[in-house]
């Protein structure tokens, strides 16, 4: 016994090896709420980031605006089929990892007209005219 006063008194032991082990104080109820908000916290963050970035993206016009893409069509996995303008004239270009190849060069008359864009409310009456008839 006299070892154990010994030894307890340099490492600073305070309990006996014959007490009765206490409650775990890592796993209060209290600390884990704080855990998860401070989680939900950092995923809010991250996710706002992320949509400022999306949103600054588009503020970014390339060339002074002269360049625009008027539409795509996907091939395969990872082929795309592209219809860009570059002032009065449009390419389609082929695009595929690592590679852009011009495919067709389109200017004057034959350039293709841009389909009109329909805007929500037209479409949103047009799907629920469908589902009446």
């Amino acid at each position: 016994m006299s070892a154990w006063l010994l030894t307890s008194a340099v490492l600073g032991v305070t309990s006996s090896p014959l007490a009765a082990p206490t409650a775990n104080p890592g796993l209060d109820p209290a600390g884990a709420g704080r855990w998860f908000a401070g989680l939900l916290l950092v995923l809010a963050f991250v996710l706002l980031c992320l949509w400022g970035l999306k949103r600054l993206n588009r503020w970014s016009m390339p060339a002074g605006g002269q360049i625009r893409l008027l539409g795509g069509l996907p091939l395969g996995g990872r082929e795309k089929l592209l219809i860009v303008e570059i002032g009065e004239t449009q390419l389609i270009l082929g695009v595929s990892p690592g590679r852009v190849q011009t495919l067709h060069v389109l200017e004057g008359d034959r350039r293709l007209k841009p389909a009109g864009e329909r805007s929500f409310a037209d479409q949103l009456q047009r799907a629920i005219g469908k589902g009446k008839a």
